[in-house]
């Protein structure tokens, strides 16, 4: 039985109310960022905002792959086929 009391899972309870895409979204958006930065002649904020993009995308593949959910083919096809079984009942 996992404690609730758990630090590791009360983050866990948190990473899992944010929508999977979001992740993905963010990588992206500090890799622009970063681009931007370095455009600008601010080397030093464009290391420091390109060393997000890793995190942001592990996050999002451990939604995906740990923490599957609504937002992944299978899921969707588990929610497609739980709603077909209800209405022929």
């Amino acid at each position: 039985m996992q404690d609730q009391k758990n630090p590791q899972n009360a983050l866990f309870r948190i990473v899992d109310q944010i929508p999977g895409q979001l992740w993905y979204t963010l990588g992206i958006a500090s890799i622009v960022a970063s681009a931007t930065f370095q455009l600008m002649g601010k080397k030093n904020w464009a290391d420091f905002v390109g060393k997000w993009p890793p995190t942001f995308f592990a996050v999002g593949l451990y939604h995906k792959l740990v923490r599957p959910g609504s937002e992944d083919a299978v899921g969707q096809l588990q929610n497609a086929g739980q709603t077909l079984t209800e209405r022929t009942r």
